[in-house]
């Protein structure tokens, strides 16, 4: 889904509210709750809902916030799957079936949701047979904390990106299906800093409560690194005291199958609810790790995704990348030094003097469970460039994984514009580690149709080279054409 304001939104999707409102006339049904809080209730409450009737309520809350559904009362006509009289609850504007939160009839409650983003959709729906009481519920924003289940969403702090207050403690649990993990990403992180972050800081849990095993504890300019759970429950928790500021943080979550680690030679995935349509608003990370002497092929034999933008031409809206074993390098900067952190799980086969900014003088240091460099932009092999009529610091980052006779360095481009504060790193080369062995490559061939489909694409790469080489010839016989032309002419 694209990134609309909120008051764009709730103008776009009154129309299609209207659209779907198919009760009697007369009957009020359905419509946009934009407001902080509210409440709402199935057609003539406490009274009976009517026949053949379906209702569509869409919640819209500020963005960064969440929406918090709780029911007061509920009592639609029973049946085992929900198929005659339901209500749906949906995380998000779509009714993609991933989306679904749960359906609900009979007299039990459903239970209290928060939605993953800033919107939520309720459908009711009677059929033509039987009618009860119905249901009434109430929503607000809930800005600070709550109970997230989708497969990926994002919290905040509190106003992102304005300041947050004084004096608020929020707590997030994120759950995933069982016998899963979730992936906590840092977007944005600026807190007050202080050296045993006692006053503001994010702590995470590998659970639900706080009495679970403490994975972490963040306050200052650097954005954590990236947290994976061990089991399907992971708790976030943002506090901050009675004075001094900071723009807060936002972070993204994904779960379930939304976050594999794959070490087998050789399997498949797919986006989550495929081959239906995968749900809006996810990020999903997939890892594959095989033994030194691997190489790693990938084939797609299916690939439906959302068209390009048509202004810039570019995949700016759902893609899929893929990184050929990127190492996750999390770097940020003031006006006057760098700050990098790559956690050592990443790198657990290499010491600390193989990872060093601009030269071998300025190796990382061991805190905690990161390599870390902290250095100023007047050291380190720093310089600075004017890019795109700005001014820009940089640094080249070497990550040294060579092993006896086969070199093999990988070089970051670590780039700081001081005016705004704004880093980014980027991959500039790495050699290739792997000798593939025939061995690896029988052990990892694929067989029957996959075998099929990957014959089929390697041809139809094949003949895509031969035009190209093809292509090369013409030019070049053309360019010399034009050159033998010039010097008779001459």
């Amino acid at each position: 889904m694209r990134h609309i304001h909120v008051g764009c939104l709730v103008a776009m999707t009154f129309l299609w509210v209207a659209n779907r409102m198919h009760a009697k006339k007369g009957v009020k049904c359905g419509g946009v709750l934009s407001a902080p809080y509210g409440n709402f209730s199935s057609p003539n409450f406490p009274g009976l809902y009517p026949y053949d009737t379906e209702c569509t309520w869409l919640i819209v809350v500020t963005e960064g916030s969440s929406a918090l559904l709780t029911f007061d009362h509920f009592d639609l006509e029973y049946h085992d799957n929900c198929d005659y009289d339901y209500l749906k609850i949906y995380n998000g504007f779509s009714e993609d079936e991933g989306n679904l939160l749960g359906k609900f009839c009979g007299k039990s409650s459903p239970p209290q949701f928060t939605s993953s983003w800033h919107v939520m959709s309720i459908i009711f729906h009677s059929d033509k047979h039987v009618a009860s009481q119905g249901f009434s519920a109430a929503y607000r924003k809930d800005v600070c904390g709550g109970v997230l289940t989708g497969l990926s969403g994002v919290i905040t702090s509190p106003h992102y990106p304005e300041n947050y207050p004084n004096n608020v403690e929020c707590r997030w649990i994120i759950r995933a299906v069982p016998n899963s993990i979730i992936k906590l990403v840092f977007a944005d992180f600026q807190m007050e800093n202080n050296e045993g972050c006692n006053f503001d800081y994010v702590a995470v849990y590998d659970g639900p409560t706080m009495g679970d095993m403490h994975l972490s504890h963040y306050c200052g300019n650097m954005k954590p690194p990236d947290i994976v759970s061990s089991t399907h429950e992971l708790l976030v928790v943002f506090k901050s005291d009675f004075n001094i500021g900071g723009r807060g943080f936002k972070a993204y979550f994904f779960s379930g199958k939304c976050q594999e680690v794959y070490t087998a030679i050789k399997g498949n995935f797919s986006s989550p609810q495929y081959p239906n349509f995968y749900p809006n608003n996810i990020k999903c990370h997939w890892t594959i790790q095989l033994p030194p002497g691997y190489r790693i092929k990938v084939f797609f034999l299916d690939l439906a995704l959302e068209g390009r933008n048509s202004l810039t031409d570019g995949c700016d809206y759902d893609h899929l990348a893929v990184f050929d074993g990127v190492v996750p390098v999390n770097v940020s900067c003031t006006r006057t030094d760098f700050q990098i952190q790559i956690p050592v799980q990443s790198l657990a086969q290499l010491e600390r003097n193989n990872i060093y900014l601009g030269t071998p003088s300025c190796p990382a240091q061991v805190v905690g469970l990161n390599f870390k460099i902290h250095t100023r932009f007047d050291t380190c092999g720093t310089e600075s460039q004017k890019r795109n009529h700005t001014s820009v610091i940089v640094s080249i980052l070497y990550i040294d994984f060579s092993a006896g006779s086969q070199e093999d360095i990988h070089e970051y481009e670590v780039q700081c514009e001081p005016k705004r504060k704004e880093a980014s790193v980027t991959l500039i080369s790495s050699s290739d580690p792997y000798r593939l062995t025939q061995d690896a490559e029988n052990l990892v061939e694929p067989s029957g149709q996959d075998a099929e489909a990957v014959e089929a694409y390697e041809s139809k790469s094949q003949d895509s080279s031969d035009i190209v080489f093809i292509s090369i010839c013409i030019l070049a016989g053309i360019l010399m054409v034009i050159a033998v032309v010039g010097l008779v002419l001459l």
